[in-house]
Protein backbone atom coordinates (compact mmCIF):
# COMPACT_ATOMS: atom_id res chain seq x y z
CA UNK A 1 0.00 0.00 0.00
CA UNK A 2 3.03 2.28 0.30
CA UNK A 3 2.62 4.39 -2.84
CA UNK A 4 -1.18 4.59 -2.48
CA UNK A 5 -0.90 5.80 1.10
CA UNK A 6 1.79 8.35 0.26
CA UNK A 7 -0.42 9.72 -2.53
CA UNK A 8 -3.78 9.65 -0.69
CA UNK A 9 -2.44 11.26 2.47
CA UNK A 10 0.18 13.41 0.64
CA UNK A 11 2.99 12.40 2.99
CA UNK A 12 6.74 11.79 2.74
CA UNK A 13 8.67 8.58 3.23
CA UNK A 14 9.49 9.39 6.86
CA UNK A 15 5.82 10.06 7.65
CA UNK A 16 4.80 6.82 5.94
CA UNK A 17 7.52 5.03 7.89
CA UNK A 18 6.14 6.56 11.10
CA UNK A 19 2.61 5.43 10.21
CA UNK A 20 3.88 1.90 9.71
CA UNK A 21 6.07 1.94 12.81
CA UNK A 22 3.27 3.05 15.15
CA UNK A 23 2.08 -0.54 15.03
CA UNK A 24 5.42 -1.68 16.42
CA UNK A 25 5.64 0.99 19.12
CA UNK A 26 2.22 0.13 20.49
CA UNK A 27 2.80 -3.61 20.06
CA UNK A 28 6.06 -3.34 21.98
CA UNK A 29 4.61 -1.13 24.70
CA UNK A 30 1.76 -3.58 25.26
CA UNK A 31 4.06 -6.53 25.89
CA UNK A 32 4.51 -5.79 29.60
CA UNK A 33 0.79 -6.09 30.47
CA UNK A 34 0.26 -8.76 27.80
CA UNK A 35 2.79 -11.12 29.37
CA UNK A 36 1.34 -10.65 32.85
CA UNK A 37 -2.27 -11.05 31.62
CA UNK A 38 -1.49 -14.28 29.81
CA UNK A 39 0.54 -15.64 32.73
CA UNK A 40 -2.38 -14.99 35.11
CA UNK A 41 -5.51 -15.71 33.02
CA UNK A 42 -4.37 -17.91 30.19
CA UNK A 43 -3.97 -17.06 26.49
CA UNK A 44 -7.53 -17.56 25.18
CA UNK A 45 -9.83 -14.79 26.39
CA UNK A 46 -7.25 -11.93 26.33
CA UNK A 47 -6.21 -12.83 22.79
CA UNK A 48 -9.78 -13.23 21.47
CA UNK A 49 -10.72 -9.84 22.94
CA UNK A 50 -7.63 -8.18 21.50
CA UNK A 51 -8.46 -9.39 17.99
CA UNK A 52 -11.72 -7.43 18.14
CA UNK A 53 -9.66 -4.32 18.93
CA UNK A 54 -7.46 -4.99 15.90
CA UNK A 55 -10.55 -5.35 13.72
CA UNK A 56 -11.86 -2.01 15.00
CA UNK A 57 -8.55 -0.37 14.14
CA UNK A 58 -8.76 -1.79 10.62
CA UNK A 59 -12.22 -0.26 10.17
CA UNK A 60 -10.98 3.11 11.40
CA UNK A 61 -7.98 2.95 9.06
CA UNK A 62 -10.19 2.03 6.11
CA UNK A 63 -12.60 4.94 6.57
CA UNK A 64 -10.36 7.91 7.35
CA UNK A 65 -9.21 10.71 5.06
CA UNK A 66 -6.71 12.22 7.51
CA UNK A 67 -3.30 10.96 8.52
CA UNK A 68 -4.01 11.61 12.21
CA UNK A 69 -6.99 9.21 12.25
CA UNK A 70 -4.93 6.74 10.25
CA UNK A 71 -2.36 6.94 13.06
CA UNK A 72 -5.09 6.06 15.57
CA UNK A 73 -6.30 3.13 13.48
CA UNK A 74 -2.77 1.84 13.18
CA UNK A 75 -2.34 2.16 16.96
CA UNK A 76 -5.46 0.09 17.61
CA UNK A 77 -4.28 -2.59 15.19
CA UNK A 78 -0.94 -2.77 16.99
CA UNK A 79 -2.58 -2.98 20.42
CA UNK A 80 -4.93 -5.72 19.29
CA UNK A 81 -2.20 -7.73 17.59
CA UNK A 82 0.11 -7.53 20.60
CA UNK A 83 -1.31 -10.68 22.20
CA UNK A 84 -0.81 -13.05 19.27
CA UNK A 85 2.74 -14.32 19.51
CA UNK A 86 2.94 -14.48 23.30
CA UNK A 87 -0.30 -16.48 23.36
CA UNK A 88 1.15 -18.98 20.88
CA UNK A 89 4.31 -19.38 22.94
CA UNK A 90 2.36 -19.76 26.18
CA UNK A 91 0.14 -22.48 24.70
CA UNK A 92 3.26 -24.33 23.54
CA UNK A 93 4.86 -24.02 26.98
CA UNK A 94 1.72 -25.17 28.79
CA UNK A 95 0.93 -28.28 26.80
CA UNK A 96 4.18 -29.67 25.40
CA UNK A 97 7.53 -30.86 26.72
CA UNK A 98 10.34 -28.27 27.01
CA UNK A 99 12.42 -30.36 24.59
CA UNK A 100 9.85 -29.57 21.88
CA UNK A 101 9.45 -25.87 22.62
CA UNK A 102 11.86 -24.45 20.02
CA UNK A 103 10.38 -26.64 17.28
CA UNK A 104 6.79 -25.73 18.20
CA UNK A 105 7.59 -22.04 18.42
CA UNK A 106 9.19 -22.39 15.00
CA UNK A 107 5.99 -23.96 13.71
CA UNK A 108 4.04 -21.05 15.18
CA UNK A 109 6.38 -18.63 13.45
CA UNK A 110 5.87 -20.50 10.16
CA UNK A 111 2.10 -20.03 10.31
CA UNK A 112 2.57 -16.42 11.32
CA UNK A 113 4.84 -15.83 8.35
CA UNK A 114 2.34 -17.60 6.11
CA UNK A 115 -0.11 -14.95 7.25
CA UNK A 116 2.46 -12.33 6.27
CA UNK A 117 2.86 -14.03 2.90
CA UNK A 118 -0.89 -13.86 2.32
CA UNK A 119 -0.86 -10.23 3.41
CA UNK A 120 1.76 -9.42 0.79
CA UNK A 121 0.55 -11.57 -2.11
CA UNK A 122 -3.21 -11.55 -1.61
CA UNK A 123 -3.16 -8.06 -0.14
CA UNK A 124 -1.01 -6.70 -2.96
CA UNK A 125 -3.39 -8.15 -5.53
CA UNK A 126 -6.47 -6.84 -3.72
CA UNK A 127 -5.02 -3.34 -3.38
CA UNK A 128 -4.74 -3.12 -7.16
CA UNK A 129 -8.08 -4.84 -7.78
CA UNK A 130 -10.41 -3.20 -5.23
CA UNK A 131 -8.29 -0.51 -3.52
CA UNK A 132 -6.56 -0.36 -0.16
CA UNK A 133 -9.64 0.74 1.77
CA UNK A 134 -11.73 -2.26 0.73
CA UNK A 135 -8.75 -4.47 1.50
CA UNK A 136 -8.66 -3.07 5.04
CA UNK A 137 -12.36 -3.83 5.44
CA UNK A 138 -11.57 -7.42 4.50
CA UNK A 139 -8.89 -7.54 7.20
CA UNK A 140 -11.39 -6.25 9.76
CA UNK A 141 -13.78 -9.10 8.95
CA UNK A 142 -10.87 -11.55 9.15
CA UNK A 143 -10.01 -10.26 12.63
CA UNK A 144 -13.55 -10.92 13.87
CA UNK A 145 -13.51 -14.46 12.45
CA UNK A 146 -10.15 -15.15 14.12
CA UNK A 147 -11.45 -13.82 17.44
CA UNK A 148 -14.35 -16.28 17.35
CA UNK A 149 -11.98 -19.11 16.44
CA UNK A 150 -9.55 -18.32 19.29
CA UNK A 151 -12.33 -18.09 21.87
CA UNK A 152 -13.88 -21.34 20.64
CA UNK A 153 -10.66 -23.38 20.47
CA UNK A 154 -8.75 -21.98 23.45
CA UNK A 155 -11.46 -20.33 25.51
CA UNK A 156 -11.05 -19.71 29.23
CA UNK A 157 -8.12 -22.01 29.67
CA UNK A 158 -6.28 -21.45 32.95
CA UNK A 159 -2.57 -21.37 33.62
CA UNK A 160 -2.85 -21.77 37.38
CA UNK A 161 -1.74 -19.57 40.22
CA UNK A 162 -4.45 -16.91 40.52
CA UNK A 163 -8.18 -16.57 40.17
CA UNK A 164 -10.04 -14.61 37.57
CA UNK A 165 -11.10 -12.18 40.28
CA UNK A 166 -7.51 -11.16 41.05
CA UNK A 167 -6.81 -7.50 40.43
CA UNK A 168 -3.93 -7.10 38.02
CA UNK A 169 -2.08 -4.09 39.41
CA UNK A 170 1.00 -2.47 37.98
CA UNK A 171 2.94 -3.74 40.99
CA UNK A 172 1.97 -7.34 40.19
CA UNK A 173 2.89 -6.83 36.56
CA UNK A 174 6.30 -5.46 37.49
CA UNK A 175 6.91 -8.30 39.98
CA UNK A 176 6.09 -10.86 37.28
CA UNK A 177 8.44 -9.21 34.83
CA UNK A 178 11.15 -8.79 37.42
CA UNK A 179 11.29 -12.53 38.04
CA UNK A 180 11.65 -13.12 34.31
CA UNK A 181 14.33 -10.52 33.66
CA UNK A 182 16.89 -11.05 36.39
CA UNK A 183 19.17 -12.77 33.92
CA UNK A 184 21.32 -10.10 32.21
CA UNK A 185 21.94 -12.54 29.36
CA UNK A 186 18.28 -12.19 28.37
CA UNK A 187 18.81 -8.48 27.85
CA UNK A 188 21.97 -8.89 25.82
CA UNK A 189 20.74 -11.74 23.64
CA UNK A 190 17.28 -10.20 23.29
CA UNK A 191 18.65 -6.85 22.17
CA UNK A 192 21.14 -8.52 19.83
CA UNK A 193 18.44 -10.66 18.25
CA UNK A 194 16.12 -7.69 17.87
CA UNK A 195 18.76 -5.61 16.11
CA UNK A 196 19.69 -8.55 13.87
CA UNK A 197 16.00 -8.91 12.93
CA UNK A 198 15.85 -5.33 11.62
CA UNK A 199 16.52 -6.30 7.95
CA UNK A 200 13.24 -8.24 7.81
CA UNK A 201 11.31 -5.25 9.13
CA UNK A 202 13.13 -2.85 6.81
CA UNK A 203 12.95 -4.82 3.58
CA UNK A 204 10.41 -7.61 3.98
CA UNK A 205 7.75 -5.68 5.89
CA UNK A 206 7.82 -2.23 4.26
CA UNK A 207 10.39 -0.96 1.77
CA UNK A 208 11.06 -4.09 -0.30
CA UNK A 209 7.93 -3.82 -2.44
CA UNK A 210 8.47 -0.19 -3.58
CA UNK A 211 12.17 -0.98 -4.13
CA UNK A 212 11.38 -3.86 -6.51
CA UNK A 213 8.59 -1.92 -8.24
CA UNK A 214 10.79 1.09 -8.88
CA UNK A 215 14.22 -0.42 -9.55
CA UNK A 216 13.15 -3.57 -11.41
CA UNK A 217 9.89 -2.14 -12.81
CA UNK A 218 7.89 -5.08 -11.49
CA UNK A 219 4.11 -4.98 -11.10
CA UNK A 220 2.88 -4.70 -7.53
CA UNK A 221 1.57 -8.30 -7.19
CA UNK A 222 4.91 -9.73 -8.39
CA UNK A 223 6.96 -7.40 -6.18
CA UNK A 224 4.76 -8.30 -3.22
CA UNK A 225 5.11 -12.00 -3.99
CA UNK A 226 8.89 -11.75 -4.08
CA UNK A 227 9.15 -9.98 -0.73
CA UNK A 228 6.56 -12.37 0.69
CA UNK A 229 8.88 -15.21 -0.31
CA UNK A 230 11.21 -13.82 2.33
CA UNK A 231 8.44 -14.17 4.94
CA UNK A 232 7.73 -17.76 3.92
CA UNK A 233 11.46 -18.45 4.15
CA UNK A 234 11.47 -16.91 7.62
CA UNK A 235 8.68 -19.24 8.72
CA UNK A 236 10.40 -22.32 7.27
CA UNK A 237 13.73 -21.24 8.73
CA UNK A 238 12.14 -20.76 12.14
CA UNK A 239 10.64 -24.24 12.11
CA UNK A 240 13.84 -25.90 10.87
CA UNK A 241 16.16 -23.99 13.21
CA UNK A 242 13.88 -24.71 16.16
CA UNK A 243 13.91 -28.43 15.35
CA UNK A 244 17.69 -28.39 14.80
CA UNK A 245 18.31 -26.47 18.01
CA UNK A 246 16.27 -28.92 20.07
CA UNK A 247 17.99 -31.87 18.41
CA UNK A 248 21.52 -30.48 18.81
CA UNK A 249 20.97 -29.00 22.27
CA UNK A 250 22.43 -25.72 21.00
CA UNK A 251 21.02 -22.23 20.54
CA UNK A 252 23.75 -19.75 19.71
CA UNK A 253 25.58 -21.47 16.84
CA UNK A 254 22.51 -21.80 14.58
CA UNK A 255 21.59 -18.23 15.51
CA UNK A 256 24.89 -16.76 14.29
CA UNK A 257 25.02 -18.87 11.12
CA UNK A 258 21.48 -17.87 10.16
CA UNK A 259 22.13 -14.16 10.65
CA UNK A 260 25.21 -14.34 8.40
CA UNK A 261 23.25 -16.15 5.68
CA UNK A 262 20.41 -13.61 5.85
CA UNK A 263 22.78 -10.64 5.69
CA UNK A 264 24.64 -12.01 2.69
CA UNK A 265 21.48 -12.88 0.76
CA UNK A 266 19.70 -9.57 1.28
CA UNK A 267 22.83 -7.56 0.56
CA UNK A 268 23.26 -9.46 -2.71
CA UNK A 269 19.64 -8.72 -3.69
CA UNK A 270 20.15 -5.02 -3.09
CA UNK A 271 23.68 -4.35 -4.30
CA UNK A 272 24.28 -6.81 -7.17
CA UNK A 273 23.23 -5.34 -10.53
CA UNK A 274 20.68 -6.60 -13.08
CA UNK A 275 19.38 -9.61 -11.22
CA UNK A 276 16.75 -11.84 -12.79
CA UNK A 277 13.37 -12.31 -11.15
CA UNK A 278 14.23 -15.93 -10.33
CA UNK A 279 17.50 -14.86 -8.70
CA UNK A 280 15.72 -12.25 -6.61
CA UNK A 281 13.18 -14.84 -5.51
CA UNK A 282 15.95 -17.26 -4.54
CA UNK A 283 17.79 -14.58 -2.56
CA UNK A 284 14.58 -13.58 -0.78
CA UNK A 285 13.89 -17.20 0.13
CA UNK A 286 17.43 -17.81 1.42
CA UNK A 287 17.40 -14.51 3.30
CA UNK A 288 14.16 -15.49 4.97
CA UNK A 289 15.46 -18.96 5.83
CA UNK A 290 18.48 -17.39 7.52
CA UNK A 291 16.37 -14.81 9.36
CA UNK A 292 14.17 -17.55 10.79
CA UNK A 293 16.83 -18.41 13.38
CA UNK A 294 15.70 -15.34 15.33
CA UNK A 295 13.08 -17.67 16.80
CA UNK A 296 15.84 -19.05 19.04
CA UNK A 297 15.87 -15.78 20.97
CA UNK A 298 12.52 -16.83 22.44
CA UNK A 299 13.80 -20.31 23.24
CA UNK A 300 16.75 -18.82 25.14
CA UNK A 301 14.45 -16.46 27.04
CA UNK A 302 12.17 -19.34 27.99
CA UNK A 303 15.15 -21.46 29.08
CA UNK A 304 16.30 -18.77 31.50
CA UNK A 305 12.93 -17.80 32.99
CA UNK A 306 11.04 -19.55 35.81
CA UNK A 307 7.85 -21.37 34.79
CA UNK A 308 5.47 -18.84 36.31
CA UNK A 309 7.06 -15.99 34.38
CA UNK A 310 7.74 -17.58 31.01
CA UNK A 311 4.93 -15.61 29.39
CA UNK A 312 6.54 -12.42 30.66
CA UNK A 313 9.95 -13.53 29.37
CA UNK A 314 8.47 -14.27 25.94
CA UNK A 315 6.71 -10.90 25.98
CA UNK A 316 9.93 -9.07 26.87
CA UNK A 317 11.84 -10.71 24.03
CA UNK A 318 8.93 -9.99 21.71
CA UNK A 319 8.88 -6.35 22.83
CA UNK A 320 12.54 -5.93 21.92
CA UNK A 321 11.96 -7.61 18.56
CA UNK A 322 9.04 -5.39 17.68
CA UNK A 323 10.85 -2.24 18.80
CA UNK A 324 13.35 -3.08 16.10
CA UNK A 325 10.69 -2.53 13.45
CA UNK A 326 9.41 0.57 15.22
CA UNK A 327 12.85 2.16 15.14
CA UNK A 328 14.31 1.07 11.84
CA UNK A 329 11.32 1.51 9.51
CA UNK A 330 11.09 5.31 9.98
CA UNK A 331 14.89 5.61 10.13
CA UNK A 332 15.01 3.99 6.69
CA UNK A 333 12.30 6.38 5.50
CA UNK A 334 14.33 9.30 6.84
CA UNK A 335 17.45 8.14 4.97
CA UNK A 336 15.40 7.80 1.80
CA UNK A 337 14.03 11.34 2.19
CA UNK A 338 17.47 12.81 2.94
CA UNK A 339 18.84 11.41 -0.34
CA UNK A 340 15.69 11.90 -2.44
CA UNK A 341 16.25 13.71 -5.74
CA UNK A 342 12.85 15.42 -5.81
CA UNK A 343 11.10 13.18 -8.35
CA UNK A 344 7.42 12.33 -7.76
CA UNK A 345 4.84 10.24 -9.58
CA UNK A 346 1.11 10.56 -8.84
CA UNK A 347 2.04 12.58 -5.74
CA UNK A 348 4.21 9.74 -4.36
CA UNK A 349 7.97 10.18 -3.91
CA UNK A 350 10.17 8.13 -6.24
CA UNK A 351 13.54 7.00 -4.88
CA UNK A 352 16.33 5.95 -7.23
CA UNK A 353 18.72 3.01 -6.85
CA UNK A 354 21.48 5.04 -5.21
CA UNK A 355 19.04 6.39 -2.62
CA UNK A 356 17.76 2.91 -1.78
CA UNK A 357 21.27 1.48 -1.53
CA UNK A 358 22.34 4.17 0.94
CA UNK A 359 19.29 3.60 3.13
CA UNK A 360 19.64 -0.18 2.95
CA UNK A 361 23.16 -0.01 4.40
CA UNK A 362 21.23 -0.44 7.63
CA UNK A 363 20.81 -4.12 6.71
CA UNK A 364 24.46 -5.22 7.02
CA UNK A 365 25.08 -2.77 9.85
CA UNK A 366 22.27 -4.09 12.05
CA UNK A 367 23.16 -7.70 11.24
CA UNK A 368 26.76 -7.23 12.35
CA UNK A 369 25.86 -5.30 15.51
CA UNK A 370 23.29 -7.93 16.47
CA UNK A 371 25.78 -10.76 16.00
CA UNK A 372 28.37 -8.99 18.12
CA UNK A 373 25.90 -8.57 20.97
CA UNK A 374 24.94 -12.25 20.82
CA UNK A 375 28.60 -13.29 20.76
CA UNK A 376 29.29 -11.13 23.81
CA UNK A 377 26.62 -12.93 25.80
CA UNK A 378 27.38 -15.80 28.12
CA UNK A 379 27.77 -19.14 26.38
CA UNK A 380 24.29 -20.65 26.23
CA UNK A 381 24.85 -23.34 23.68
CA UNK A 382 23.61 -26.19 25.89
CA UNK A 383 19.85 -26.13 26.19
CA UNK A 384 18.67 -26.35 29.82
CA UNK A 385 15.67 -28.30 28.57
CA UNK A 386 14.58 -29.69 31.94
CA UNK A 387 15.45 -26.91 34.34
CA UNK A 388 11.83 -25.73 34.62
CA UNK A 389 10.16 -29.10 34.99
Amino acid sequence: MVDHLMADFAVSGVVLGTLSSLYFYVYAGMQLPVGALIDRWGPGVPYASALILAAAGSVLFATTDTIEIAYLGRILIGAGSAFAWVAVLKISALHFAPTRFAMLSGAGMFFGMFGGFCGQVVGGTLVDAVGWRTTMWGLAVTGIILSIAVFTLVGRQKTGGTTHTDTLTMKKILVTFSSALRQPQVWLVGCGGAIAAAPVFIFGALWGVPFLMQIYELPRPLAASLTATMLIGWGLGAFFSGWLSDKMGQRRKPLIVGIVVAMASLSAAIYLPDLSTITIAALMLVGGLGSGVIILIFAISGDLAPDAARGSAFAFANMLMILSGAIFQPVTGLLLDLNWNGVTENSARIYDLHTYQIAFLLIPITSIVGMLMILLSRNMEKTPATQHR
